[in-house]
């Protein structure tokens, strides 16, 4: 990294940006993430905020997350033969099996991308 510095009277000042932010909006999962970063992996949260890659890695986490929590969820209804049918037939039994799903997939998408070892930037 290059820093340059203008002279301001006789201290030199280093010319610093602040990096643009994302467009991509940052939900849920997004914020999980940067609470845990910067609660337990404040060396990697810190690093990040230096280089100007936390809002997009963050955006990206959350992105990632909501397509798979939907994919998952899809998929798991149809293994456990949740279907539209079973909804007409007994609501309360649907609602207690897509429930139950919901939340099984929830905690798969925060163990896997959440709260993860890996960062990829």
């Amino acid at each position: 990294m290059n820093i340059t510095y203008r002279n301001e009277g006789n201290i030199l000042i280093p010319n610093l940006t602040v990096p643009k932010s994302p467009n991509k909006p940052i939900g849920t999962y997004g914020r999980m993430r940067k609470i845990y970063l910067k609660n337990y992996r404040s060396g990697i949260y810190s690093a990040m905020m230096i280089k100007g890659t936390l809002l997009d890695h963050l955006a990206d986490v959350d992105e990632l997350c909501h397509t798979e929590y939907n994919e998952r969820l899809k998929a798991m209804a149809e293994s456990q033969g949740v279907t539209e049918e079973l909804k007409m037939r007994d609501r309360y039994k649907w609602t207690g099996l897509m429930n139950n799903i919901d939340q099984s997939v929830r905690e798969q998408i925060l163990r896997e991308f959440v709260y993860a070892e890996e960062v990829s930037e």
